[in-house]
């Protein structure tokens, strides 16, 4: 006996092929033989309707239409349980015997809310059709509602919620969400890292002042302000003393913070050339360095493992770093990085190395020069928190 899964995916291919062929009366019944086979199936309901819009069969696309509004997830609700069980994870403050809970329910949100996400788009077609129907048999007043309907629905929203920082302060609260990112990303200058690649800025000339490290436009790639924050996770990852790996020197604040700790070897990944310079410059009278210049994609290969690693570059890719810290750790290595506000990516992405995690927010001073991150989460008291997402291996 075929399972309902395997016959459903039967039915779709089949589906798909005869519509391809023209054949839209049989595609629509084996559409609709796949409904019935799996009810929940979106993809089912979704293609039947796509076809019986295209043939004319009105009332019943709309009722298609419909279903797989009605199917699709809740995004207020896994927006809510998303902001609601990363807190689960909070602890008041990293130490070397905190507890790490199972990750199974945080994977389990993280998996409901990227797909939430993604049927957005899918959500704002099946009223914008379902508008475009009213409208051809000429009742306006539906139309006008299922128009509205789509223009309700956020278009970028996945874009918005990459950086999630609203989540902790309102978790379930979308619109507020939306809107503190929205005004958080007014604040930013105008400059896009995507438009600069990782062998463009490897060749830029940067320009180095007391209290900041600067693009030729005048973007910050490291200020002073981000001291307490990196120093607080350079106590992190040095728990375990032993083997310590930093990928990113910029103006040696984690380096120098890291020095304070006793450990074996501490090891930095620096592959800008001005910024090897320094870091070289730096080296030599501290214990136990190890500069490699070179990107981190070429020196992993030859460095070994570690007891804690922290990451911070200004050019990505940093997704594809964080897939290989599981053989990058030692059994027991702490794993952290910089980040201001919660993106939701990089917890996606640490969700699949199968590492322990815990969050501390760790409280800082209102500072003047910090004019990206005003609108992250604050604490009970009101003071800005930067989140640090610990992984344990």
């Amino acid at each position: 006996m075929v399972a309902p899964k395997v016959k459903t995916q039967n039915l779709l291919s089949r589906g798909s092929a005869l519509a391809e062929a023209g054949r839209l009366k049989e595609a629509a019944n084996t559409f609709r033989k796949a409904t019935k086979v799996d009810p929940t199936c979106t993809e089912a309901h979704f293609n039947l309707a796509t076809i019986l819009s295209e043939t004319g069969h009105s009332c019943e696309a709309i009722g298609a239409w419909e279903k797989v509004i009605a199917l699709s997830p809740d995004i207020l609700g896994a927006h809510r349980a998303f902001g609601e069980t990363l807190l689960d994870y909070e602890i008041p403050k990293f130490e070397a015997g905190s507890a790490f809970k199972d990750t199974g329910p945080l994977n389990t949100a993280i998996a409901d809310y990227r797909h939430a996400i993604e049927t957005i788009p899918v959500l704002r077609t099946c009223h914008s059709n379902i508008g475009e129907i009213y409208l051809n048999t000429g009742k306006l007043e539906e139309a006008e509602k299922a128009f509205t309907d789509a223009a309700a629905l956020p278009e970028n929203l996945e874009d918005a919620f990459s950086d999630v920082g609203a989540t902790l302060n309102h978790p379930g609260n979308l619109k507020a969400a939306t809107a503190i990112y929205q005004e958080a990303m007014a604040m930013a200058p105008d400059y896009d890292g995507d438009e600069i690649s990782e062998a463009s800025y490897l060749s830029t000339n940067l320009t180095f002042t007391e209290h900041e490290i600067l693009l030729p436009d005048g973007f910050e790639v490291m200020m002073e302000w981000e001291r307490p924050i990196m120093e607080r996770s350079a106590e992190i990852i040095t728990v375990n003393g032993g083997d310590v790996l930093n990928v990113g020197f910029g103006m040696a604040i984690i380096d120098t913070a890291i020095q304070q700790s006793t450990l074996d070897t501490h090891t930095i990944i620096e592959a800008h050339p001005q910024v090897v310079a320094r870091a070289e410059e730096w080296a030599k009278d501290k214990k136990g360095v190890r500069i490699v210049p070179s990107r981190w994609q070429e020196a992993l290969k030859r460095i070994g493992s570690f007891d804690g690693i922290y990451f911070d570059t200004l050019m990505p890719p940093m997704i594809p770093f964080m897939r290989e810290t599981p053989k990058l750790l030692k059994p027991g290595g702490i794993f952290t990085f910089f980040q201001m506000m919660i993106q939701f990516e990089n917890i996606e992405a640490m969700a699949q190395t199968g590492l322990s995690f815990a969050l501390e927010r760790m409280p800082f001073e209102e500072v003047s020069e910090n004019r990206y991150y005003r609108l992250m989460e604050k604490d009970e008291q009101g003071r800005f928190t930067a989140p640090l997402l610990i992984y344990k291996k």
